[in-house]
């Protein structure tokens, strides 16, 4: 399963690249979230680039899960997030990836960061693979409609940070 998502910022690519690898964005995005059991596993320049790396635990609600995929589904999990910056033409990219604990599900993808005019433009692909046979749909369809709300969530979370945080002047 595979999707693309386009949104839009009322800054710069430079501005929102630095953002987005800032520490200080993190941590009060997960503050808002009430985030707080979460770690830097890697926070660095890296070569040309920038590697994040954030690990959390998680709970599933395994009560929202069809009964053929409860069994490839923890109670728990640690989800692991990376981002691997580098510069690319026209501004920025990264290859991400997520990871669920031992959930046989593949999260990955790319984020580009470009110039439109005034605005940075950031396009979101990513691809979610399982490798079970027959309730891998399943759980790549549970996995893609979550990842799809965090998307969401990130935009609307990027936006106020920058309305709160970003110097206009």
């Amino acid at each position: 399963m595979e999707e693309k998502v386009e949104r839009r910022y009322p800054v710069n690519v430079e501005e929102l690249y630095a953002i987005l690898t800032s520490k200080a964005f993190f941590e009060q995005r997960y503050a808002w979230g009430r985030v707080e059991d979460y770690r830097f596993e890697a926070f660095e320049p890296q070569g040309d680039g920038f590697l994040i790396r954030i690990a959390q635990p998680i709970a599933i609600r395994l009560d929202k899960v069809p009964g053929v995929a409860r069994k490839f589904l923890p109670e728990e999990a640690e989800l692991t997030t990376e981002f691997r910056w580098h510069p690319a033409s026209g501004g920025y990219q990264a290859d991400y990836r997520f990871v669920l604990g031992h959930v046989p599900v593949k999260v990955g993808g790319t984020m580009t960061l470009r110039q439109d005019g005034d605005d940075a433009v950031q396009t979101t692909r990513v691809a979610v693979k399982s490798s079970v046979p027959l309730v891998g749909r399943k759980l790549e369809s549970l996995i893609a409609e979550r990842f799809e709300q965090a998307l969401e969530g990130d935009y609307r979370h990027t936006i106020r940070y920058i309305k709160e945080h970003h110097d206009a002047g």
